[in-house]
């Protein structure tokens, strides 16, 4: 065997390890308000309400309960699913604005925010963005969140 082909096995059998060791990370996302839902998910796309599961990391994801797909001019749940620390929160630092109860959990309920009118905050929602105590995380592989509007 030559030393190329030493070397490409040697590259596969490294990609094919990454690919087994990165765990999978379930979204599911429930919208009961009767608006539209937008869920982008940065190099996935733009979802809409369902149940997912993505292989490896999800990073830097915004779910709203209206069209827009960054949530502006409505009440959002901002996330990262991630194999060490997985966080999460709802986000009313504008030109986000309080329309709609909303509500996550991440991991099964290990962790999560309510926020069920305008005036939930500073703990269950950020007003501005040094408001820290509504952020939730969870440590460790294979992460998920449920999030709900309504």
């Amino acid at each position: 065997m030559t030393v190329f082909a030493r070397l490409s096995a040697l590259v596969v059998a490294a990609v094919l390890a990454s690919c087994a060791a990165a765990s999978s990370h379930t979204i599911t996302l429930v919208n009961n308000c009767g608006t539209p839902t937008a869920m982008q998910l940065p190099g996935r796309g733009v979802y809409g309400a369902g149940t997912y599961t993505f292989n490896g990391d999800v990073r830097g994801g915004i779910a709203s309960p209206c069209s827009d797909i960054n949530g502006v001019g409505c009440i959002s749940i901002e996330f990262t699913l991630v194999d060490g620390v997985t966080s999460a929160d709802i986000t009313l630092i504008p030109p986000h604005r309080f329309d709609h109860p909303a509500r996550f959990s991440l991991n099964n309920g290990a962790t999560g925010a309510t926020c069920s009118n305008a005036n939930c905050g500073p703990n269950n929602a950020f007003y501005k963005f040094d408001d820290y105590t509504a952020q939730r995380q969870v440590n460790g592989p294979g992460s998920s969140i449920y999030m709900q509007f309504c």
